[in-house]
């Protein structure tokens, strides 16, 4: 009887020390997912497909990991939109991409964190913040 109230202690002790060490919680994606899947079909699925790949050489694909991996490249590409080189070098850049700057924070960062989920390594997370934060900064 007495080692039982000796070990009873003991083991709580020891329990309450290894709970501490435990890592956070990682936050539920499933909703930013769901909701940044549904911001894409609504704003950026005519250009780069449901599959992500493009539309033939018009569209660029989102398979790419240099972009997958940034998420300032990400931030600023959704906020700011892509320019890029007109049809000849002395021609002026145009808008390859359009802002979507319109978009709220909340689902600027749910659409990072699906785009990142379908094709990249690893699910970005993007605060609603971070993304408030970019947008006060041209890039």
């Amino acid at each position: 009887m007495a080692s039982r109230l000796i070990f009873a202690p003991l083991a709580a002790a020891w329990l309450l020390a290894a709970s501490s060490q435990l890592p956070a919680a990682e936050p539920d994606l499933n909703p930013a997912i769901l909701l940044g899947e549904q911001t894409f079909a609504d704003n950026c699925r005519k250009c780069h497909q449901l599959d992500g790949y493009g539309e033939e050489a018009l569209y660029p694909s989102l398979h790419q990991q240099r972009l997958l991996s940034d998420k300032t490249l990400l931030i600023q590409t959704l906020l700011h939109g892509r320019m890029g080189q007109g049809p000849s070098p002395t021609a002026e850049p145009e808008r390859l991409m359009p802002a979507l700057d319109f978009l709220s924070n909340r689902e600027i960062a749910a659409l990072i964190a699906y785009i990142s989920s379908s094709w990249g390594d690893e699910v970005i997370v993007v605060s609603e913040e971070d993304v408030q934060a970019a947008r006060q900064t041209n890039p």
